[in-house]
């Protein structure tokens, strides 16, 4: 395969838009998004109920493949592997707003990353670093006998290290503010058949060294599960799910190694099963298994999500 000058000038970009917290930044503004696709599915849009709630996440991801604008491949020597350990604090309180329940959160990504492009000889790592915190305010949670909704305001702020020369950098350099809106139907009166679906938009800053606002971005995520109560201290909830990711508006320039109008999308289809000890345990294991496809600017590849829920 021959790679012309233009499918190499978008590679040093594209390589990175792989989305999760920290993403794979680079030397430009668009190559990475802050938030974390496929990471909820079934229930994403129900909220927990009054209390402290922590979740851990560990993301596993291996993009096999690199994506042009025409969404062919980029035979250029790609390989990369990431494991982000992403810790959510989660307080929701008793305080109501529109019958809905006020909540407040924090999370903070930890990102292991190792990036290899042969056709530019690059071969970088970094190791547990801090990434882009995200600072969530403003949360309702409404919960109704047949369905949940959640709304919610926050910022992903800079706080994780960023350089323009080093393709590893575990920050993006910008703000992010990010809308997350989402709801989920249950079929019947136990609430064991759900169906839900959670849309996240993200409107960025202009990206540190580089001057480039990233365009918004649009995520959505969803998922169709089953309850099935095992006994009186387990339950188990196996589902399918899958997510979406579209960047809907141009960057604000060309970068070096993007260019403006050239935007990202991508999606993945899975499964998951979850695993809830009741109280007074209040304990829950989920994992998760996506492939990616339809990628566009962007790598794809398969994405494992374990994720560890403990409320008091």
């Amino acid at each position: 395969m021959v790679v012309s000058a233009k499918k190499i000038f978008i590679l040093i970009g594209s390589v990175f838009c792989l989305v999760m917290f920290g993403g794979f930044p680079g030397h430009a503004a668009t190559m990475g998004s802050h938030y974390p696709f496929g990471g909820e599915g079934v229930l994403a849009g129900s909220g927990p109920p009054p209390g402290f709630h922590y979740r851990g996440y560990a993301f596993f991801t291996n993009p096999t493949h690199l994506k042009d604008d025409n969404g062919d491949d980029l035979d250029v020597g790609f390989d990369a592997k990431v494991l982000a350990t992403v810790h959510r604090f989660l307080h929701v309180t008793q305080k109501k707003i529109l019958g809905a329940y006020y909540a407040y959160e924090v999370v903070v990504p930890i990102v292991d990353k190792e990036v290899n492009i042969d056709v530019l000889g690059v071969s970088d790592s970094k190791s547990l670093s801090l990434g882009d915190v995200f600072f969530e305010p403003f949360t309702l949670i409404w919960h109704r006998p047949r369905w949940d909704a959640t709304l919610t305001l926050g910022v992903y702020a800079p706080t994780g290290e960023y350089d323009s020369d080093n393709y590893a950098s575990p920050g993006l350099g910008y703000w992010s503010g990010m809308l997350t809106l989402g709801g989920t139907v249950y079929f019947d009166d136990h609430r064991s058949w759900s169906l839900s679906a959670m849309t996240r938009t993200l409107v960025n800053t202009e990206q540190d060294e580089t001057d480039v606002t990233p365009g918004p971005e649009l995520v959505v995520e969803y998922g169709l599960g089953k309850e099935i109560g095992i006994n009186e201290k387990l339950s188990i909830r196996p589902g399918i799910c899958g997510s979406a990711y579209w960047q809907i508006g141009d960057d604000s320039d060309d970068g070096p190694g993007t260019l403006a109008d050239e935007r990202k999308q991508a999606y993945s289809l899975g499964a998951e099963i979850n695993f809830f000890w009741l109280p007074p345990k209040l304990l829950q294991l989920n994992l998760r298994a996506l492939r990616e496809f339809g990628a566009k600017n962007t790598t794809q590849g398969s994405q494992v999500v374990l994720t560890l829920t403990k409320s008091w």
